[in-house]
């Protein structure tokens, strides 16, 4: 069990929410690097996408919301954040707390990240987040062995949440919230074809051998506190 009260750890944070198109471009630059928030230590922002739909649909793209990944000092800085906020769109919208407990790669901006024990049992909800700095010339080799895997994700019986976001010309993030971590490890191994499918499994193997990013990484988390209506975002 973790010895650091909750309310002194680092923690991240990840919402979604809705605002007028017009102000899409400052969220996605500008919001939260202006605003010099106390405890906040690195927040990336970007658009919503649904998992599987084509690229040139506009039902794969949510124009009219954002979702925000953050990281912070410690909750009480979140609450504060919030609480200093009560006209900021964000405070409308859904959000979910996490303790991150395992990473694999490395985005710079996150390197100083704390890990934490994990408090409850890798049977219950885990979130699965993945961040990454794509190298431009590799945007249609990426896309190519990224479609199918959303589609897996997107289908999977394990999963109960699931999307994808982008912020022009190069970020790209995963969102996922699993039953479990051994059905979230299943799926990434593809441990059995016909149920997990072998998409990611195909994936990975093809990033290792030229890799589609400049930086990336895949963050693991426990649930800590979840607000609002996820549904709302599906």
């Amino acid at each position: 069990m973790s010895q650091i009260a909750p309310h002194t750890q680092e923690i991240f944070s990840f919402h979604c929410f809705e605002l007028p198109i017009y102000k899409l471009p400052f969220y996605l630059f500008f919001y939260l690097k202006r605003k010099k928030v106390k405890g906040l230590i690195h927040s990336e922002t970007l658009i919503p996408m649904q998992l599987g739909e084509s690229l040139y649909s506009f039902k794969r793209y949510h124009l009219t919301s954002v979702s925000v990944v953050a990281f912070w000092q410690s909750e009480e800085d979140l609450d504060r954040f919030l609480t200093l906020s009560p006209k900021d769109p964000i405070g409308s919208g859904w959000h979910i707390r996490l303790k991150l407990y395992r990473r694999w790669g490395k985005i710079r901006e996150l390197l100083s990240a704390t890990l934490y024990p994990r408090d409850s049992g890798y049977d219950t909800p885990t979130v699965a987040i993945t961040l990454a700095r794509l190298k431009i010339s590799q945007l249609i080799r990426f896309t190519k062995w990224g479609k199918p895997v959303e589609k897996q994700v997107r289908d999977h019986p394990g999963k109960r949440f699931a999307f994808a976001a982008f912020r022009p010309f190069r970020n790209f993030l995963t969102f996922s919230i699993w039953n479990s971590e051994d059905e979230m490890i299943q799926m990434v191994q593809g441990k059995s074809p016909e149920t997990d499918g072998l998409e990611h499994k195909d994936a990975m193997a093809e990033r290792n051998r030229n890799d589609f990013h400049s930086e990336f990484t895949t963050l693991r988390f426990e649930i800590l506190k979840e607000v609002g209506n996820r549904e709302d975002f599906s």
